[in-house]
């Protein structure tokens, strides 16, 4: 999907290869859903995969948002990857204003990545603004 001059793309964790190769691999920021404590690791693995991967921006949404951003804090930290900008936002509407229009400093061209095919209500919602 088109949002002004940003692509937005949709997937899941285990979609994210359909995905992959057309996405800007060196400059696109990611959204992760932190809803419950199990998403926490999954997030946080295919997380270090994207950095891997190019990716500049990781934005964690939900009730466990922060305990993901801490833990993809310290992991990017013992890896060097300090020049990769993450932020945590409980609430869901707050999270995805951001991911739209603030994330990579609502920098033209950068391709977002949402994580939401798993979570209707994200995935919903996050349809509705881009609309």
């Amino acid at each position: 999907m088109n949002f002004g001059s940003r692509r937005v793309f949709l997937c899941d964790v285990e979609s994210f290869e359909r995905i992959e190769s057309r996405i800007n691999s060196e400059n696109y920021a990611l959204l992760l859903p932190a809803s419950r404590m199990s998403e926490v690791e999954s997030s946080l693995s295919f997380a270090l995969q994207a950095v891997r991967l190019g990716c500049k921006e990781i934005c964690c949404v939900g009730q466990f948002s922060d305990a993901l951003e801490d833990a993809l804090d310290a992991v990017l930290e013992l890896e060097g990857k300090l020049e990769v900008a993450t932020t945590s936002l409980p609430v869901e509407s707050e999270a995805l204003e951001y991911f739209l229009f603030t994330a990579g400093g609502a920098e033209p061209g950068m391709d977002l990545v949402a994580v939401v095919e798993n979570n209707s209500a994200l995935r919903c919602t996050l349809a509705s603004l881009i609309r």
